[in-house]
């Protein structure tokens, strides 16, 4: 990517896993606080505006992801609606940038008519998590179901789509295989899969299975049994193993 747009300073999904959590230093607030607070960016569509007006030359051609630090859609979006305004300024003032979009939200579904027009990718997060430690992990997102089919209804509408698969968590093969079944019967790709990193993710830590999945990573043969799942659907992508052994 050559720049990102991040309307919102916080999130409110509060994933345990998020990677963000030094963001909340611009907030005055601690790390461990990250996931409980959200706020618009005040003033930020009339700053794009004059951006884009005075050096719109400068993102011709660029790649611009929408939700580097924060989801796009999160649960203030329905308020403020900052992500659904970006979008309009770059229809009305189109710089020929080539716009990604990342979240985990069926929000995005709200906006199908602008990304219709735009030049513009969405990508939906897929965490692999077994179905007993979900909510654990991701208090406040939706589950995989919604997402997959959020993905579905994007790619029927025109809208170009892919699965960003992430975080993979250890002891979770099975919900890896299904969904990436799932993703296949739709013709959806996942070019890209990260796996869980637990020492980027220290607020996993409390959760009661944290030992066992630090296990796992540091077992030889984890890594090759994930692998030859994703292989198996999707031979070419990306995978970001964080160690995993």
């Amino acid at each position: 990517m050559d720049y990102s747009i991040n309307p919102y300073l916080g999130c409110g999904f509060g994933c345990r896993f998020c990677y963000a959590a030094f963001m909340a230093k611009f907030a005055g607030r601690n790390p461990e606080e990250w996931g409980s607070f959200a706020y618009p960016k005040e003033g930020f569509i009339e700053v794009l505006e004059r951006e884009l007006i005075k050096r719109g030359d400068r993102y011709r051609g660029k790649r611009i992801l929408i939700g580097s630090v924060m989801d796009p859609y999160q649960p203030l979006e329905s308020r403020y609606g900052l992500t659904r305004k970006v979008l309009e300024v770059f229809r009305r003032l189109n710089p020929g940038a080539r716009l990604e979009i990342l979240t985990r939200s069926s929000l995005v579904l709200r906006d199908v008519d602008l990304l219709k027009e735009l030049d513009v990718r969405v990508g939906v997060s897929l965490s692999i998590i077994r179905r007993e430690h979900f909510r654990e992990v991701e208090p406040k997102s939706s589950p995989l179901k919604i997402r997959i089919d959020t993905l579905s209804r994007l790619k029927e509408s025109g809208v170009r789509v892919y699965g960003f698969v992430a975080p993979v968590f250890p002891d979770a093969p099975d919900v890896l295989e299904n969904v990436l079944h799932r993703l296949g019967e739709r013709g959806i790709e996942a070019p890209i899969f990260e796996f869980l990193s637990p020492g980027r993710n220290p607020a996993l830590r409390n959760i009661a299975a944290y030992p066992r999945w630090v296990n796992l990573i540091r077992t030889p043969g984890t890594f090759d049994r994930f692998e030859k799942i994703i292989r198996r659907f999707f031979h070419h992508a990306t995978i970001i193993r964080h160690g995993w052994r």
